[in-house]
């Protein structure tokens, strides 16, 4: 399943249809990852790229008989993206935009200039575990 879906993604980042994003500005361009069965794609905030996100997930589901439940999918934007593209987005994925995950993995999904306070839960856990 996941082989077939991250190359119509790899192959559209490589054609310059959708960008991913940077952890900084020297790391590579993350288009995709795959976490159990989910997926998390990353994007600019661009109609076309949505649009080619949108067209890949048909092209998938077409492919494989399997539907995506967009009912469980959600959007996620920066703080940027003002409210009439943020609408335009959802609108071309047919997705529902969600304003914060807390936690998926039992991991921060935000993590801002103070990582030592956001992995010390994690840190105890392994600690916990090693012993």
């Amino acid at each position: 399943m996941c082989r077939c879906f991250s190359t119509l993604i790899t192959k559209a980042a490589n054609g310059n249809l959708i960008h991913g994003d940077r952890i900084c500005r020297s790391a590579p361009r993350v288009s995709h990852l795959f976490l159990a069965d989910d997926s998390i794609l990353f994007a600019k905030d661009s109609t076309l790229e949505c649009s080619t996100i949108a067209n890949i997930i048909s092209i998938y589901e077409r492919a494989s008989s399997q539907n995506v439940n967009l009912s469980k999918t959600e959007v996620f934007f920066s703080k940027k993206v003002c409210s009439s593209r943020r609408q335009e987005i959802i609108d071309i994925l047919g997705v529902r935009e969600v304003e914060r995950h807390e936690k998926y993995l039992r991991l921060p999904t935000i993590i801002g200039r103070s990582k030592k306070a956001i992995f010390v839960g994690l840190k105890e856990r392994l600690l916990k575990k090693l012993q």
